[in-house]
């Protein structure tokens, strides 16, 4: 017993100084200059470095107002890593020259927990009775393929690679260790300090857990008395799940984030996602050569388990066939494997076809109703981490099994024959590694880090003359405003990036932003900025009146709105990259257009349809009823005698527990003439989104315009003109062009 510890120690130790010389060989330059690079030098990899170092050098507590400004909100909302950022703000003075400190630290924190990985998986890998120097290769192999690594380089908070594995032994330790309870609260400990991490890790764990515990009551024909410490672990799976809640109830002020979020249906492994090659050569090699069916189809999805597993797993079919014809049922529900794997095993693959959406395509997505918050996991392929970890375990776990016993037959006449095996299998599935790290270290080499997280905005506006006291925000143009799941302002992803910059190195709140999970009601009020000018510009009340607001312009396309914004403003600085404009509250004010009605005419029709086929609502917009319209229904189907230009407005219901709003088509004859989403509109009011569309008539033609792909809830349907305002009242409403005047 002494000697095997021994063993274990040693070869333990051993996984974990190689895998930090595979670090040093792969990302020797990062590790010895971490505070010099940007895994993701834009977009979501940008921002996730930004919220956590605004937040470290400029917030207070874990309410983020880097972004969202006046509003702002709780950081694990900006994927800010609340916990990870409160350690760091009790470390780290708040001072601008310790931002590139704060990248560095983020980034090794990242590639370090590969070797944590290998030595979680080498010691999963010894609990499974696989001998610890034979796992030694394997375990390395398998913690540089996860699939999480592909994480490092955007998506920071879930690149922690040893997660699964981690929970797999705290699970694993409930039943193995006699301090039960003990195990039990190290557990949801780990579970709940993860979930302050990334809320997707909490949600990973309870679908494992669950899936365990389930699987248990169910082959044990619900005894509930032979599942082994089912209390202790009922009570892993549900304690930092409440704990969770509450604290996120408490902090919660706002009550109407989306409650189904996009994606649901899409962000799902698939068999090839999982099975085969997604990164390259491999990738092209399979689906230009072998598989060209076979292509993954979203990103979120990828877990990837590498040749040798996924060999393993199609001639397991066959196997699981055979024993189905022999109707060898309980081998499959009881099968002979170490209690690690046989625990695991079954859940893993359950948890595989939820990632799949397995469950959703069986029609059992209704279940989500009763427990909302799981709704707002929209990314099941992620669920995916687990079946990778368990597989590869399971298939290491039976190559041992191989090996041993063809070196206990025949004196061990075959033992240089499996040996040969065992090295391809442990070649082939480092080269797998090799490709995901490269794939991923592809995207890792920005070396802008003291750049892009310093004054060096600050002290380049200084030198123009900026005082940077006598502004309260940073507006880029165009709006970027994402996060609300149905509206989603985009165009503007490289004015973002200067003003996250510019943000860290000035302090200044960003107007708008990339969120999650907004506020329809913020999302509203900021949307207005930007939208029609008959609409109100509400967010203004929270401005400070005395101190002006820094547009900020990358010469990216604006609309109307943006356009006068830039011309009503002043420029007090240029560069190749944008172009900075100041504006006073009060100017930006008066971009709300305001008829003098006295002067105006009042037209006694309002020009408003009825549609060709809807369904009755309880929905009343300003005094009007609305109207439901199930996919493919028809706004407008008719026939126009003349040629004219004419402007289609209507108002859809911005609904928080469908998944997006309806898309629209218009089509002549038959043929298309335009047909897109609407949720890239800022036109909003009382939680409603005004439409506005130029359709061109043809004399005799048959003209539909019609909802597509979702249902929705529509009103105030007008058909005016073009180059024509209506205006009418109703009691004591104005209405312009569609618009009620306030």
């Amino acid at each position: 017993m002494l000697s095997f510890n021994k063993h274990v120690l040693f070869s333990g130790l051993a996984v974990v100084l190689l895998a930090i010389i595979i670090c040093f060989r792969f990302f020797g330059d990062i590790i010895l200059h971490p505070d010099e690079f940007l895994f993701g030098p834009d977009g979501d990899g940008l921002k996730n470095y930004f919220s956590v170092a605004y937040q470290v050098i400029h917030g207070q507590g874990l309410w983020f107002n880097g972004m969202l400004y006046p509003y702002g909100d709780h950081l694990i909302f900006a994927d800010g890593q609340p916990l990870l950022t409160k350690v760091l703000s009790c470390f780290i003075e708040p001072n601008l020259k310790n931002g590139p400190q704060i990248i560095g630290i983020m980034n090794l924190l990242m590639i370090g927990s590969l070797v944590i990985t290998a030595w979680c998986v080498h010691r999963l890998l010894v609990w499974n009775n696989v001998n610890p120097w034979f796992a030694l290769p394997f375990a390395l192999t398998i913690g540089f393929l996860s699939p999480q690594l592909a994480r490092i380089t955007g998506h920071y908070a879930l690149a922690y690679t040893f997660f699964v594995p981690m929970s797999w032994l705290l699970i694993e330790s409930i039943n193995r260790y006699k301090q039960t309870w003990l195990a039990a609260l190290v557990a949801a400990v780990f579970v709940l300090l993860s979930a302050f991490i990334h809320p997707y890790y909490l949600f990973v764990f309870l679908a494992f857990l669950g899936a365990t515990i389930g699987w248990e009551i169910l082959i044990n024909k619900f005894q509930f008395r032979k599942v082994k410490n089912l209390l202790a672990r009922v009570f892993v799976l549900l304690a930092p799940v409440i704990v969770f809640m509450v604290y996120q109830h408490s902090v919660n002020l706002y009550t109407d984030r989306p409650e189904s979020p996009a994606g649901v249906m899409k962000l799902m492994a698939t068999f090839q996602s999982v099975f085969f090659p997604v990164s390259e050569p491999f990738f092209g090699l399979f689906n230009s050569y072998f598989f060209r069916i076979f292509i993954p189809s979203s990103w979120e999805g990828h877990a990837y388990i590498g040749m040798v597993a996924s060999f393993t797993a199609f001639t397991s079919v066959f196997v699981f066939v055979k024993r189905a014809k022999s109707r060898k049922w309980k081998i499959l529900t009881h099968p002979v494997l170490p209690a690690p794997l046989k625990t695991a095993f079954i859940p893993a693959v359950l948890t595989l076809l939820l990632a799949m959406g397995v469950f959703h395509l069986l029609g059992l997505q209704w279940l989500s109703n009763y427990i909302a918050p799981l709704k707002q996991f929209r990314s099941l392929g992620r669920l995916a981490w687990v079946f990778y970890y368990v597989f590869s375990v399971w298939t290491v776990y039976h190559l041992y099994a191989l090996w041993r016993h063809f070196r206990s037959i025949n004196a061990g006449k075959y033992t240089y024959h499996i040996s040969v095996i065992v090295v391809l299998c442990a070649f082939l599935w480092m080269l797998d590694a090799i490709v995901n790290i490269k794939a991923s270290k592809a995207h890792m080499l920005t070396r802008n880090a003291t750049e892009s997280f310093s004054d060096y905005y600050a002290t380049q506006w200084s030198n123009a003359g900026i005082n940077i006291d006598d502004y309260q925000a940073i507006m880029p143009l165009p709006l970027v405003l994402i996060g609300s799941e149905k509206i989603g302002l985009e165009k503007g992803l490289g004015g973002l990036k200067y003003a996250m910059k510019s943000s860290f190195s000035t302090g200044l709140p960003i107007i708008g932003g990339a969120m999650s999970r907004t506020s329809k009601l913020v999302t509203e009020k900021t949307a207005q900025l930007v939208a029609n000018p008959l609409l109100p510009r509400t967010v203004i009340t929270g401005f400070e009146a005395d101190k002006k607001i820094l547009l900020l312009w990358s010469y990216e396309e604006l609309n109307a709105v943006e356009l006068k914004l830039a011309n009503s403003s002043s420029v007090v600085y240029e560069s190749n990259e944008y172009r900075l404009y100041s504006i006073s509250v009060s100017e930006l004010s008066e971009m709300q257009i305001k008829p003098e009605l006295d002067s105006v005419t009042i037209s006694q029709e309002a020009g408003y349809l009825l549609p060709k086929a809807y369904g009755n609502t309880d929905d009343k917009l300003w005094g009007n009823v609305a109207y439901r319209l199930e996919k493919s229904s028809a706004l407008l189907d008719t026939v126009f005698t003349k040629q004219e230009s004419l402007i289609l407005s209507y108002w859809v219901k911005v609904i928080q527990t469908d998944e997006l709003l309806p898309n629209r088509s218009f089509l002549v004859d038959g043929e298309r003439q335009f047909s897109a989403g609407i949720g890239a509109n800022p036109n909003l009011l009382d939680g409603w989104l005004m439409v506005t569309d130029t359709i061109n008539t043809e004399a005799g033609k048959r003209h539909e315009y019609l909802i597509k792909s979702r249902a929705g809830t529509i009103g105030r349907i007008q058909l005016r003109k073009t180059n024509t305002d209506l205006i009418h009242k109703e009691e004591s409403l104005t209405f312009a062009n569609n618009i009620p005047l306030r």
